[in-house]
Order: structure tokens, then C-alpha cells, then sequence
């Protein structure tokens, strides 16, 4: 009763001094939005009841034109719409899929959760900003616990958090970006991928042409621009201490996405204009961000300096950009079908295609890579267990405004 009180004249008082400054009364509001679903007086502290009906009702609305066959030159992709939903993923699950039914756990970067038949809202930390492209950037699982990677905004401090979501308890901050008016969020990273007991997490530095972002990239007291690496033990319960964060690389951009094959590391990242980069990943590498780029500056088109012998070139780097987003493994009856060479696959935003992607295992270099034009913005890659989910040679990708489809690679020549 006294929290209600004490709610009633804060907002009270915050109602009045917004009266004459409107943009004052708009973190107050949040807050006070944010208990009151905390007490349970309210169901919704980010999203509408009308917005999660919507995407309730629209769910499974699937026409026969959202089906899709591509001709390659060795093989087809073919793709049928599985989930109709507008907005963009930040973690797509998959857990099984039986005669053409998925069962799935999908997170949207605007706080809504689509799991099976119900649609829901994710309880959010209480400074969660979706200014600047914020939001919940990525989501992943660490032993079935859901976890978030999520832009956050206090008084003058931008910044990001690692945040679980059903405890609703931060496991770490990282500082506040310098620069704020040139902070986007967009550029946050969040790929993860999972190896031997620990887990790596891409964390970007998030900016529209801000020199004083972009140099964290190089600072080694700052994790932004960087790939990091946490035991997974402090993703549990039973140890309630700060994690211990190794900086595994540094000099990244935006790296959108990550993954190993056998004993090999490697990422996809989003350059400047231009300067898009597949890197393999190695321990203490500089990968040489924002001194280095095969891309060009924002605004006035200047190049960067394309080496130095001090940083790590990449495997490879598309001019012009095509915005990658997900990375990982093909599917198996791909990866037979070139078992002489790594067989990876990655989406893209710009380009709004699926590329498959060799790179020779015993010189790691790229020997060749085959797009496939889907015309829409991809975005994610069904996971279960940290990995690409793929059951008959079918697997599962998300596409922004679109929703979810399933993809198979088949007529093999």
C-alpha cells in the first residue's frame, strides 16, 4: 500500500512540473510504468495490449506468394514462410519442428516475445532506452536461462548491459559512451556463440560518425568494439559474483556475427561505407578499428589507411558494403556436399540476401562465395543450443517485417 502511495504523488508531482516541460515527464513516466507492472497493477510497461494483439492475430496469416524457390548454380534454396510478424528479431530458438509445425521462442528487439501460442511482453530493466536504435539488440541462452544483451539511457550515460531476463537482474554494465548525440545503437553488435565452457559475446562500438566512440574500438578500459569471453559458470545462480571479462579481441566495428567450425573462429562485421569483413578470430588480435578500414568515412568519402602490419587484416571485405548480419554453419547435406573446404553461411541486411561462403581449410583464404537474392532484410538464424538448428537439411531464418522462414537447400546438379 505505501509503494502505491508513494507512486500516486510522484506521479502527481511529475504531472505537474511536465505540465510546463513536457520532455522532463518522460523518464518519470517510464519509471512509474515500470513498477506498476512490477506490483502487477498494469500488464504492460514497453508495449501496447493493442500492438501484442496484432502480432497475435497476424501470427500465422501466411499467403502462398511468401513461398519462394531460388536457382543457384550448383543447387536451389528453397524457402516457405512459416510466422508473419513486422518487427525485427533479437533471438530466434528453435526447439523442434515436426511434420511443418516449428516450436519455437522468438524475442523482438521491441520487448515482445512470440513463443508457440502465446505472445507476451519481456520485463525489461527500468532504463531500457529505445532512443538512438536502442532496444533489445540480442538474446541468447546460457543452460535454458534467456539473457539480453539491451541499450540502456540514465541522465547523460548511454550505455549497454548483459541483463537476465527472468530474474531481471543486470550480470554486467559496460560504461557510458562519450559522444551521446551520435550514439546509435544500431551498431551494438550481440553475436554469441558458445565454446567449451565459455561463452563470446560481440559488443560494437555504436556510432554515427563519432571519432571519440569509434577510438574505444582501441581502448582496452573500455568493452566496446571488442569480442569478449565469460566463463559460463557466472550465468548461473549459484554464483553471485561480477564476472570476469577476458577481452578476447579488439579493433571490431560492429561484429554482427560469430562462429566456430572445429577448431576455427571466425566472424562477420559491418565496416563504414564499405568495409564489410569476414575475420578469422585468434586470441589478442587487433583487428584494427577505426585506424584500419577497406571501407570509406562517413559523409566526405576519405579512405582510412587499409594496413598496418600491427593489426589483423581481414579474410575478406566487400566493397560495396551489404550490411551482414548472422553467421554460422551450413547445414549438413551442404557441408557434405563441399566437405573439402569450410562451408559457412551468412545473411545480410543491405543486400537482403543469403550467401554461402568456402574458405579453404588448409590456407584459410575465401575461395568463393554464392549469393542467393531473397529480397528482404535478413536478420537471424534458428538456434537451439547456441548452434544453427537443422533437422531433414531445414533450417530457419528471420527477416525484418517479414517474419520467419524455413530454408532448405535441395535439387543438387
Amino acid at each position: 500500500m505505501k509503494k502505491i502511495l508513494f507512486l500516486s504523488v510522484f506521479f502527481l508531482i511529475s504531472a505537474f512540473i511536465g505540465y510546463e516541460n513536457p520532455r522532463l515527464i518522460e523518464d518519470p513516466k517510464k519509471y512509474i510504468k515500470f513498477y506498476l507492472k512490477k506490483l502487477n497493477l498494469i500488464n504492460n510497461f514497453v508495449v501496447s495490449n493493442e500492438d501484442i494483439g496484432i502480432i497475435e492475430k497476424e501470427k500465422y496469416d501466411i499467403q502462398d506468394s511468401d513461398n519462394l524457390i531460388i536457382e543457384g548454380n550448383s543447387y536451389n534454396l528453397v524457402l516457405n514462410k512459416k510466422i508473419n510478424f513486422e518487427d525485427r528479431t533479437a533471438g530466434f530458438f528453435i526447439n523442434d519442428y515436426e511434420k511443418e509445425k516449428i516450436k519455437f521462442n522468438i524475442f523482438l528487439q521491441n520487448g515482445v516475445n512470440i513463443q508457440n501460442k502465446l505472445t507476451k511482453e519481456i520485463f525489461l530493466p527500468s532504463d531500457v532506452s529505445f532512443d538512438q536504435n536502442g532496444g533489445v539488440k540480442s538474446v541468447f541462452k546460457v543452460k535454458e536461462k534467456i539473457f539480453a544483451l539491451v541499450s540502456n539511457k540514465k541522465i547523460n550515460c548511454s550505455y549497454a548491459s548483459i541483463y537476465e531476463i527472468e530474474k531481471q537482474k543486470n550480470i554486467f554494465t559496460t560504461k557510458c559512451l562519450p559522444d551521446i548525440k551520435n550514439v546509435d545503437f544500431n551498431g551494438l553488435g550481440g553475436a554469441v556463440v558458445e565454446k567449451d565452457n565459455f561463452i563470446f559475446i560481440s559488443i560494437g562500438a555504436p556510432e554515427w560518425d563519432s571519432r571519440e566512440i569509434s577510438s574505444l574500438a582501441q581502448n582496452k578500459d573500455f568493452l566496446y568494439g571488442k569480442i569478449i569471453k565469460i566463463e559460463k559458470k557466472y550465468f548461473s545462480d549459484s554464483l553471485n559474483e561480477k564476472p570476469l571479462i577476458d577481452i578476447f579481441t579488439y579493433g571490431h566495428k560492429n561484429p554482427q556475427g560469430l562462429t566456430t567450425s572445429k577448431e576455427f573462429f571466425f566472424s562477420i562485421e559491418h565496416g563504414p561505407q564499405g568495409g564489410d569483413e569476414i575475420n578469422l578470430i585468434q586470441r589478442n588480435k587487433n583487428f584494427g578499428w577505426p585506424k584500419v578500414s577497406y571501407g570509406t568515412e562517413y559523409n566526405n568519402g576519405r579512405s582510412y589507411d587499409r594496413y598496418d602490419k600491427n593489426f589483423q587484416k581481414p579474410l575478406f571485405t566487400f566493397l560495396p558494403s551489404v550490411a551482414p548480419s548472422s553467421l554460422n554453419r551450413c547445414p549438413d547435406n551442404l557441408e557434405k556436399y563441399y566437405e573439402e573446404d569450410i562451408c559457412l553461411m551468412f545473411l545480410t541486411l543491405r543486400d537482403m540476401s543469403l550467401y554461402v561462403l568456402l574458405i579453404d581449410k588448409a590456407k584459410l583464404n575465401v575461395i568463393s562465395y554464392e549469393k542467393f537474392k531473397i529480397d528482404q532484410r535478413l536478420r537471424h538464424f534458428g538456434i537451439k543450443n547456441n548452434k544453427l538448428f537443422v533437422k531433414n537439411n531445414t533450417f530457419f531464418i528471420s527477416a525484418d517485417g517479414a517474419g520467419i522462414f524455413s530454408a532448405k537447400f535441395d535439387n543438387f546438379r
